[in-house]
This record gives C-alpha cells, sequence and structure tokens, in this order.
C-alpha cells in the first residue's frame, strides 16, 4: 500500500485515510475483470477463444467458424448458481433467548425494509460474484436499508474499512466514499466516520453490472481496456461522524456477506465450463464438415481443351480447342449429369464418429456436478437411478445452502440490528436473534404427513409444526389458536347435543306419563261404571 501513488491528491501518508481509501479503491478495480468473466458465464455470454478457428480457413468458412464460437456455450454456470440462490428462504426472526418467541421488531424492520426482495438480490451477489454487500443508513426513507452492488463496493478484510464508488450524473461528479471504524486498545469501537473524496468527469470510471456490452468484451477479449480510477481526487469537507448506531452495534454501517473465500459458487469450477464450451465447439465442426462432405475427382489426362471427339463438341454445345470449364463440368443439381473419361476416379470423405465427443461431454458434467456439489439432475436431463441415491447425491447441495444460510445470518442479524437503533430502538444493540429458514428440500404434503405421524407421541405438538411442517413461529400461533377455537366449538356442541338429548328424554318421560295417567283414568272410569251398574241392578231386583 505504500508503494502505491494515492488517488487523493497530497493524502499520502501511510495509515491514513487517502492510502487506505486508494488500497481498497485498488482492490476493487482489481476484482472487476473478474466480475466480467463471472457475470459472462452466468449469462452464457462467455465465447471460446478465436484461436481455437483454424488459421487456413478462408473468409467464406472463417464465418461459419464465427457462429460456432457463438452458440457452442453449454450455460451451466446459471444452475449452479441458482441451485443455491433459489433454496435460501429466509422466514422472519426469533429471539435466540426464547426459540418460541418471535422478535417481531426485526420482522417489522424486515418488511419496512422491502428485504423480501432485497434479500434475493443479496443472495444473487453472494453465489455469482461470492461477495454481497448493504448499507445501513440513518434516514428511514426510502428504507434504512439500501442493497449496495459488489461492482462499487469493497470492504476490507478484517471489515474495518469500505469504499463505495458512485457517480452523479446530474453534477457530472464521481465519488469514492471511505468508511472506517477507529478502535480502543481493548479493541472496542471509539468511533465511527466517513469521507468522500470527489472529482469532475464527463463519464463514470466504473462499470455497472447493466453495462453488459463492455463487460462481455472485457470478458472475452484479453486486449480489452480494463477500467480505472485516475489519481486526482480531493476530499469534500470534513468526515460524517453520524454513526451511533453503527457504533452502538460495534460495525461499519457497510455490511459484507461473503461465500468461503469470497469465491463465487462456480468460480472455482471456470476452467471445466471453458473445457465444455471447447468440446462443443469443436463438435460442431465436425458435424458442419459431414452435413458437407468434400468430394474430389482423379483423372489421369487432365486436358485443357475440348476435342472433336468429345461429346459436348458433337452435340454442338461448345467447339473443338475450347477451354474447359471443370467447375461448369462439375455442376451440382438434382438432374445433373456428369460426363467424365474413363479413367476418373472418385472420392467422398467419410463420416468421423462423434459418439466419443458427446460421451466425453456427459462425463465432463458428471465431473463437474460432483466437484461442484451440484445435483446432477439440474444440470442434465438424462439422469437415472434410485430414490436413496438421489437423495445422496443432493447432500452435496443441502450442506452448500446449510454454509450460505448461516453466512448471510450473521450479516442479516448485524444489517438488522443496526436499522433498529437506528429506527429508534437502542436496547436492539444488545439482542441475540436470528433468522428462521424454510426447509431446503422442501418435502411432499405426503411426506410431511407421515413424519408427523411418526412424531406423535415423541415430541410435541409445536415441535412436529416446527420440525414436520416447517411451519414458522406465526403459522404456529395461528394453528394453535385455530386447534382451540376447534376443540371449544366441539365441546360447545357437544353440550348442546348433551342439552338436545336430555330434553328430548324429558319429553319422552311426560309422554310416557301421560299415558299412564290416562290408563289410570280409563280404569278409574270402568271400575266406577262397574259399581254403578251393580247398585242400579240391585236396586232394581
Amino acid at each position: 500500500m505504500a508503494d502505491s501513488v494515492s488517488l487523493v491528491a497530497g493524502d499520502d501518508e501511510p495509515g491514513g485515510d487517502g492510502m487506505v481509501l486508494t488500497d481498497l479503491a485498488n482492490k476493487l478495480v482489481a476484482r472487476i475483470p473478474t466480475l466480467c468473466m463471472l457475470k459472462t458465464f452466468y449469462d452464457g455470454m462467455e465465447k471460446v477463444p478465436t484461436k481455437s478457428i483454424p488459421k487456413s480457413t478462408n473468409q467464406n468458412g472463417y464465418a461459419v467458424y464465427q457462429r460456432f464460437v457463438s452458440i457452442c456455450q453449454l450455460n451451466l454456470a446459471k444452475p449452479i448458481a441458482d441451485a443455491v440462490i433459489h433454496r435460501q428462504r429466509p422466514t422472519g426472526f426469533r429471539l435466540v433467548a426464547d426459540k418460541t418467541m418471535r422478535d417481531t421488531d426485526a420482522d417489522d424492520m424486515w418488511t419496512s425494509s422491502r428485504m423480501e426482495l432485497k434479500s434475493r438480490q443479496l443472495f444473487n451477489d453472494l453465489s455469482v460474484y461470492g461477495n454481497a454487500y448493504a448499507f445501513v443508513q440513518k434516514d428511514a426513507l426510502p428504507s434504512h436499508i439500501k442493497v449496495l452492488s459488489p461492482w462499487v463496493t469493497y470492504v476490507s478484510d478484517d471489515e474495518d474499512s469500505a469504499v463505495v464508488y458512485s457517480y452523479d450524473e446530474m453534477n457530472s461528479v464521481e465519488m469514492l466514499t471511505l468508511f472506517r471504524l477507529e478502535r480502543n486498545d481493548d479493541g472496542s469501537v471509539s468511533n465511527v466516520y466517513s469521507r468522500t473524496a470527489k472529482r469532475d468527469s464527463d463519464d463514470r470510471s466504473l462499470l455497472l453490472e447493466d453495462d453488459t456490452d463492455v463487460i462481455y468484451k472485457i470478458a472475452n477479449d484479453d486486449n480489452a481496456v480494463r477500467p480505472m480510477l485516475p489519481n486526482d481526487f480531493e476530499w469534500d469537507g470534513a468526515a460524517d461522524t453520524d454513526y451511533d448506531y453503527a457504533k452502538s452495534c460495534s460495525n461499519l454501517p457497510v455490511v459484507r456477506i461473503h461465500a468461503p473465500g469470497g469465491r463465487g459458487q462456480f468460480e472455482p469450477h471456470i476452467p471445466a465450463l471453458n473445457a465444455i464450451d471447447q468440446q462443443r465447439f469443436q463438435r460442431f465442426c465436425i458435424q458442419e464438415m459431414q452435413a458437407f462432405k468434400q468430394r474430389a475427382v482423379s483423372m489421369g489426362n487432365m486436358r485443357q481443351y475440348y476435342i472433336e471427339s468429345d461429346p459436348q463438341v458433337r452435340d454442338g454445345l461448345v467447339n473443338a480447342g475450347d477451354k474447359i470449364d471443370y467447375k461448369e463440368l462439375f455442376r451440382q443439381g438434382p438432374d445433373a449429369l456428369w460426363l467424365v473419361p474413363g479413367d476418373a476416379k472418385f472420392w467422398e470423405s467419410g463420416v468421423t464418429d462423434i459418439t466419443p465427443l458427446v460421451t466425453a461431454l456427459s462425463a465432463d458434467i458428471k465431473h463437474l456436478a460432483a466437484a461442484s456439489g451440484t445435483p446432477l439432475d439440474i444440470l442434465s436431463p438424462d439422469v437415472s437411478g434410485s430414490a436413496e441415491g438421489a437423495q445422496l447425491k443432493r447432500e452435496g447441495l443441502v450442506f452448500k445452502v446449510e454454509d450460505m444460510n448461516a453466512r448471510a445470518n450473521d450479516g442479516f442479524t448485524r444489517i438488522l440490528r443496526m436499522a433498529l437503533v437506528a429506527d429508534g430502538k437502542s436496547n436492539a444493540a444488545d439482542e441475540r436473534f436470528e433468522t428462521v429458514w424454510k426447509p431446503i428440500n422442501p418435502p411432499s404434503m405426503l411426506e410431511q404427513c407421515q413424519a408427523a405421524n411418526y412424531a406423535k407421541g415423541v415430541l410435541p405438538v409445536k415441535q412436529i409444526m416446527r420440525r414436520c411442517f416447517g411451519m414458522t413461529e406465526i403459522d404456529i400461533a395461528e394453528a394453535m389458536q385455530d386447534l382451540m377455537d376447534t376443540q371449544f366449538a366441539n365441546a360447545l356442541a357437544a353440550e348442546n347435543k348433551a342439552v338436545d338429548g336430555k330434553t328430548s328424554s324429558e319429553k319422552q318421560d311426560m309422554l310416557d306419563d301421560g299415558f299412564d295417567n290416562a290408563d289410570i283414568d280409563a280404569d278409574t272410569d270402568d271400575d266406577d261404571l262397574s259399581v254403578d251398574d251393580g247398585s242400579s241392578g240391585s236396586d232394581e231386583s
């Protein structure tokens, strides 16, 4: 760092802000060609080097080979990265002190900052470029959290300093903003500040991710001009120390989330991807040569002029002594008929078997899948095997996503902790919470129900909801409330049924009593009648 020229004119003190900014900015610029290569491979726009085209090719054939260069890419970088990106799905946050308690403040900050969408960009940068960056600002509008691009951001390895490049098109000014931490002797953070260096410029010096034409050219052409920063920046005013929220959390306001080694998911496998593209280019060339077979005619006496005995002369098509046009003589066509001497011999190029090339390509894809920890069925549709074997092949991807989730969790908790403190919740600086993730391999409903059935009687209901169904704490709370409502409704229905059953019984008893009383009355009347009859009879007698 001491040997480099400071980008800020006049500020070249070793360890000073000018040299720290210069060191970080130079590392950012040095990383740009790699970023160009990674984006080019992720977009499937890499090209086989033009030196692969045969040097003896004529101008017409060169155009055909150039087309092969542009269409031979097999974009395997994107599915390798997307296999991880699409499986990183945060659902919320909970306090570490109480596993069942939601951190609603963190959830609210996540939602208000639109992190559901911004996190996807962070995951994409993390898997493609190996680094993702976010900036926490004090202003609540538009939000406390802003995603920074790896194309304009660089954080030191100790995460005590960072630089962010920006360009103001309205005022034609480009800026480098330095963020630094100052520590006490015991390692605690004593100050957090930022300084901005500016320079007038009609155009930006560094690239944006949207500058695809320039990016593809840098990646595919070794002679393309790489971006660089001039050394005529000047400090713009005093340092900004309004970062109390970052100081209380002992962090820079610029947070870095990095993959292992700071490398993207497919960056270590660029040579293998290049080899696959090269094999496809060679196969295209062989197939093209077979589609247009080479033919030759060998004759012992290649006369240059017609003679009287030639059929063309006898038919009056040409005159004896005219020069023979062999190109016209061997004209191709569905009704063409060639008149050749009796000693003429014909030759046609043979067919080259491309099966070994196809087999070798399939083997390379299998090796790439194994080396990158990507299930083969993601990279190749022609996969057979047992379900157990497929599950074993996915273990590498599961472990990889779990590692990326742990790294993202560290960044998310730091980001949200600073955002909460900036929003006025000072106690958030001392709270510990963690990210809750959806299952990496979402099981089917049948598998979830089977697992829940096996866990019944072994695990509590809430644990079954978490482990077997992957439910969040909010989902569990809603389910428990629904369960209580259902139990209350069932109890109420049973009570009503019991009441209704009791009323019917009482009614039946009353009816039975009514019939018995009627019988008694009837018997009494009969007795009275019989008595009356007897007395009257006796009287009459």
